[in-house]
């Protein structure tokens, strides 16, 4: 065996160690982890709508339809909401695995990486839609080589990627518009239309899904959170500058000083890699995404950490073509390998203090919440009901988004909302489920609408549509949340008695 064949096969061992830790680590987190809100809504649509309703609720939640249509054949299918935490678990664990064994970087940079909020517990363990960003944009980075002879497969994957969730849009519009200008500048050296003509067959895809998520989120009645006619153009990228800035605080726990000198320097080391590459494409992806995010913060909602992560992965694929692309262009010197090299080094860095930032106290996700503290009660609660409380019981809840969490682990359960006197299904952010109700109200409902009923039993939570709330103290309670819980999802249940 030759010293070169030696050294893959420690490489590899050592990665597959990695990998077994990064899997034996996140499967801890995965089972202390309590499901919360936004994952239970998720599920409870994908259980309850078809697919085009749910292309005519997808406006109001958000997110495109793609999260939500992975998870209905397994929500439609009876299983458990558990089952949502595994699919992100999978997803990352692909995703890691791809990037470890296929990735070009140095192994203590993909170690430092994994083992980092980047791979481990936000995506991983928080079952979100954010776990297809990561996986879609490794997959473009590993496709890379193979984008003009896999036409159909790239584009395909361009899609899927401006289907995973807005804030990508920019990312994946501009890895579409870098396919296109290479096989343009492609066809002008070479005098001919071939390779355009060529990737024809699969740009249209990702042009075609921009389509498909105007339609969904076509007709948005939310205001912008900036208001350029208020506060001008200036004060616009004023704002816009501060907020990038802010993404990298927020990621990392250090001060604006570090954040700037961090931003500085690896715009400096993509610019000088991609000089000497001759190719200012990727770093412009890694630009473009950046300045979307804190845009779109700016201008349309405000995001957060999840948002941010993702920033990351659109960092390791543009590292990753961008060593393909010395591999392809093989330029004279050293300066690009450095560049390189510093770019990785700043990976660690970034790697680092995003992983002393999730051991901070001040971080409601952080590490020691994530092994040991209270994520959400609603696990706890919905024990408690399915173990004392009858299933043709009258259950009401007082908060339709908080409620859902309990929900979703009770199918077997019917729940009407206080507000308005209706079944409760999902959160649809609408103006019934906003509605307030008075004591009173409510057992003038619960008389007239269930006459035969001596009973009901009232899920309590945060922000309750009751209006005459301290008529609860009259009443017996059940089960009270004993701690505070990272999501706010503290619960109690009370039985009131209808006279």
């Amino acid at each position: 065996m030759t010293d070169t064949n030696k050294r893959h096969n420690v490489d590899r061992v050592i990665l597959t160690m990695v990998f077994l830790g990064y899997l034996i680590f996140n499967g801890i987190l995965l089972v202390r982890h309590e499901l919360w809100r936004d994952e239970a809504n998720v599920w409870l649509m994908a259980k309850g709508l078809s697919p085009l309703e749910l292309f005519s609720e997808i406006k109001y939640q958000g997110h495109p339809c793609l999260w939500y249509l992975l998870l209905m054949p397994f929500a439609k299918a009876g299983l458990p909401f558990r089952t949502i935490s595994l699919a992100s678990y999978l997803i990352m664990a692909v995703t890691t695995g791809l990037f470890l064994f296929k990735a070009p970087m140095r192994k203590i940079v993909k170690a430092a990486a994994v083992f980092s909020p980047i791979f481990t517990y936000y995506y991983a363990e928080i079952a979100r839609n954010y776990c297809l960003i990561a996986l879609l944009l490794i997959l473009l980075a590993l496709c890379y080589p193979k984008r003009n002879e896999r036409c159909i497969l790239y584009g395909l994957l361009l899609g899927l990627l401006v289907q995973s969730d807005v804030i990508i849009l920019m990312g994946a519009g501009m890895i579409s518009l870098m396919w296109l200008g290479e096989n343009v500048w492609k066809g002008v050296r070479g005098k001919t239309w071939g390779p355009v003509l060529n990737i024809l067959k699969g740009i249209w895809i990702p042009l075609f899904s921009l389509c498909l998520l105007v339609g969904q989120f076509y007709r948005v009645s939310d205001s912008p959170v900036f208001q350029v006619s208020s506060h001008g153009f200036w004060e616009l990228l004023k704002e816009i500058g501060d907020y990038a800035c802010w993404i990298l605080i927020r990621l990392t726990g250090r001060g604006e000083f570090f954040c700037q000198l961090f931003l500085l320097l690896l715009a400096v080391l993509l610019l000088v890699a991609s000089v000497q590459l001759k190719s200012l494409w990727a770093a412009a992806v890694m630009a473009g995404a950046y300045l979307f995010e804190a845009a779109f913060s700016v201008m349309i909602y405000q995001l957060h950490i999840w948002h941010f992560i993702a920033l990351c992965f659109v960092l390791m694929w543009t590292i990753w073509v961008l060593y393909l692309q010395k591999e392809e262009k093989k330029p004279a010197g050293k300066a690009a390998e450095r560049a390189l090299l510093g770019i990785e080094l700043m990976v660690i860095l970034l790697s680092f203090c995003m992983f002393l930032r999730w051991n901070d106290k001040e971080e409601s996700s952080s590490l020691a919440n994530a092994l040991n503290g209270v994520y959400s009660d609603g696990v706890y609660t919905a024990e408690y009901i399915r173990e004392n409380i009858p299933q043709d019981a009258l259950l009401v809840t007082v908060n339709v988004p908080y409620a859902s969490t309990v929900l979703a682990y009770l199918p077997e359960y019917e729940f009407y909302f206080a507000g308005n006197g209706q079944k409760e299904t999902y959160a649809d952010w609408s103006v019934e489920q906003e509605k307030k109700i008075s004591f009173e109200e409510l057992l003038s409902w619960a008389g007239i609408n269930f006459p035969e009923r001596e009973e009901l039993y009232l899920l309590d939570s945060k922000d309750s549509c009751l209006t005459q709330a301290d008529r609860l103290a009259e009443c017996e309670v059940l089960y009270r949340t004993s701690e505070d819980t990272a999501r706010g999802e503290e619960y109690t249940i009370y039985r009131v008695i209808l006279e």
